[in-house]
């Protein structure tokens, strides 16, 4: 994508995402991809290198966008609602680019060397920013620590990614009130004993 000036590239790997999250990547085809920016297949290449590199630049600007954003949070926000900030950050993020999210973590798996090795470094780096997060709730007393901080840390992204695939936008909750929701499901269940308190006082 190197080949596209910015605002090309951006239009291209959204129409991308979109194709590709409703065809899934191996099915969708650059020429699909061509007619849905009105382009000539020519012109489409003249911006990419090839079908895989509009999926890494997905994945790599779905990673962008939500590590950002949480760990911009996770500067801004301290004391017991760090995590709770860091969280609705990763679900507003997940909701506004739902096809993006949804192909990476979908498609991942259709990368093959230095572009997979490359994301799976990008999605370890953000899942250890979470871990973190959790590891110093637990060393303040504010998560049980019966459970390891990689377990809960792999729930909670379980719980947070899976948004993207049931939540309706007409429905009953915004994308706030789902990321509070959320979090509090999850901050409710793991937190310590005496923090249960201290939480429910504090909301």
């Amino acid at each position: 994508m190197n080949r596209a000036s910015p605002a090309v590239a951006d239009r291209i790997l959204v129409t991308a995402a979109a194709l590709f999250r409703r065809k899934g990547y191996a099915a969708a085809t650059t020429r699909e991809l061509a007619e849905l920016l009105n382009i000539q297949k020519a012109t489409l290449y003249h911006h990419i290198g090839a079908k895989e590199d509009l999926l890494h630049g997905i994945c790599r600007e779905s990673l962008g966008d939500i590590t950002r954003r949480v760990e911009q949070v996770a500067a801004d926000v301290s004391g017991p609602d760090r995590l709770e900030a860091m969280i609705e950050a990763h679900v507003e993020s997940a909701l506004e680019f739902r096809d993006l999210h949804s192909v990476m973590l979908f498609e991942l798996r259709s990368l093959t060397g230095d572009r997979l090795a490359d994301v799976v470094g990008l999605r370890d780096a953000y899942e250890r920013v979470l871990q973190a997060a959790v590891e110093h709730d637990q060393s303040r007393g504010l998560l049980r620590t019966d459970l390891s901080a990689r377990h809960l840390t792999l729930a909670l992204l379980n719980s947070l990614n899976w948004t993207i695939f049931w939540y309706d936008p007409a429905g009953d909750m915004s994308p706030r009130e789902l990321a509070r929701f959320l979090s509090s499901v999850f901050l409710d269940g793991a937190a310590s004993p005496g923090a249960q308190q201290a939480r429910a006082a504090r909301h």
